[in-house]
């Protein structure tokens, strides 16, 4: 996506626009930290606990964990885009969009 950077986040591998996060590769290697709403963090865990989840210190953050071992890919780069939009500015938002629809 756009501007999309890798950095260094406490020793794991995160992804940034501008140097806002929007997904953090997890030492586990199938968990994913990702932005999201707190309304879309609340439904996707009550719906599917085993694929959600919010650890305790994500309580007050926008973020929640995904098993990207039980996710269907399709879905998680859905989410992905969403995390990305979530923290892009909205031009380079709009621009993404539009070239997707050509």
């Amino acid at each position: 996506m756009p501007e999309t950077e890798e950095h260094e986040h406490w020793g794991k591998l995160s992804f940034r626009v501008r140097n806002k996060i929007f997904a953090v590769i997890q030492p586990d290697g199938v968990s994913v930290a990702i932005k999201t709403t707190h309304d879309n963090r609340d439904a996707y865990t009550s719906i599917a606990p085993e694929v959600f989840r919010v650890p305790d210190s994500f309580a007050k953050l926008s973020f929640m964990m995904v098993r990207i071992d039980r996710i269907n890919q399709k879905e998680f780069g859905d989410l992905l885009i969403q995390a990305w939009k979530l923290v892009s500015p909205k031009k380079l938002v709009k621009a993404y969009s539009e070239s997707c629809n050509r």
